[in-house]
């Protein structure tokens, strides 16, 4: 329902015309100072990681990504009980709004609202989990 709400939030004011479709896709991470091998998946993301966590290990927990019209709303699955509720809209100069809910288990663990650049991640968390902190970055395409 608050997923909902936003997406009309998101979407009042906006001129008629036809939908826009865009592809979200978020990826959770754990950082930590605990050895793991280095992931692939994460060689793009890891520089910006290290610079602003400052944790020495980084990986791959899970992933999901979804196509939604804006303005719209989706439920993205990242596994092990974490799921994002997103509701996305234009924002203008190819740019996409999008209200985040970041869940665990069914309980918000983080809200915000983030303008992303098309292709450019933006990085949401700071949770701590299992001895690091788990981070989520979420790119519209």
């Amino acid at each position: 329902m608050l997923v909902l709400a936003a997406g009309l939030w998101l979407a009042a004011g906006q001129p008629a015309r036809a939908q826009e479709v865009v592809t979200l896709q978020a990826t959770m991470i754990l950082a930590s100072d605990q050895p793991t091998a280095q992931d692939p998946r994460l060689d793009n993301i890891e520089y910006k990681l290290r610079r602003t966590f400052r944790f020495e290990y980084y990986k791959h927990i899970g992933e999901g990504s979804a196509a939604v019209n804006l303005p719209g709303a989706t439920v993205l699955n990242l596994g092990g009980g974490f799921q994002l509720n997103l509701a996305a809209a234009d924002a203008g100069k190819g740019r996409v709004r999008a209200a985040v809910q970041w869940m665990r288990g069914g309980e918000a663990v983080l809200n915000t609202t983030v303008v992303m650049s098309r292709g450019v991640p933006v990085v949401l968390g700071g949770i701590s989990h299992g001895g690091g902190t788990l981070i989520v970055t979420l790119v519209a395409r």
